[in-house]
C-alpha cells in the first residue's frame, strides 16, 4: 500500500473529547490500522502530537484514549528532519505556508504521497501545487 502523509491535527483531534472532528479522525485511523496502512509524518508533527497528549492528560485531564482496531499502537513512520532532509526538501519551490505546515506539504509534494489533514489553509496550498489532499472523511470514501 502506498504511503500517506498525515497531519498531526488528525491524530490530535482523535484524542480530544470536544473536537468536532474526533469521530471522523478515529474512524480514519481505525481504518488505517485495520489495513496496516503506514502513516508517514515529519518528526516535528509527532512532537506536536506528543505535546498535545501531555497537555490533555496532565493539564486539562480530559484525555480519552481511543483504541484503533482494538489496538493502541499506530503504524507510524517518522521522517527525521536532519541534514539529509534539508538537502532533499530545502530548495523545493512551492507557495509559502507557515513552517510546520510547509514541511508536510513539501514532503507530500516531492514524494507524490497523498496528504491527509483537517487544515483548510494547508489543503488549499497543497491542492494548488498538485498534491492529492483529503480530509480524513474524504480519504475513507475512496478506501
Amino acid at each position: 500500500m502506498a504511503k500517506i502523509i498525515v497531519d498531526s491535527n488528525v491524530l490530535i483531534n482523535s484524542f480530544q473529547r470536544g473536537s468536532i472532528h474526533r469521530n471522523d479522525s478515529i474512524a480514519f485511523i481505525d481504518q488505517i490500522v485495520r489495513y496496516d496502512q503506514l502513516i508517514s509524518m515529519p518528526a516535528h508533527g509527532w512532537f506536536e502530537v506528543w505535546c498535545n497528549l501531555k497537555r490533555i492528560s496532565s493539564v486539562d485531564r480530559t484525555y480519552l484514549p481511543p483504541f484503533f482496531a482494538g489496538k493502541m499502537q499506530l503504524p507510524l513512520e517518522l521522517i527525521h528532519i536532519d541534514d539529509q532532509f534539508i538537502k532533499k526538501y530545502g530548495n523545493i519551490n512551492i507557495p509559502y505556508s507557515k513552517g510546520a505546515d510547509h514541511i508536510f506539504i513539501v514532503v507530500a509534494y516531492e514524494n507524490q504521497y497523498p496528504l491527509i489533514t483537517w487544515d483548510d489553509k494547508m489543503r488549499k496550498i497543497a491542492k494548488k501545487v498538485g498534491v492529492q489532499v483529503y480530509d480524513p472523511k474524504e480519504y475513507l470514501q475512496g478506501f
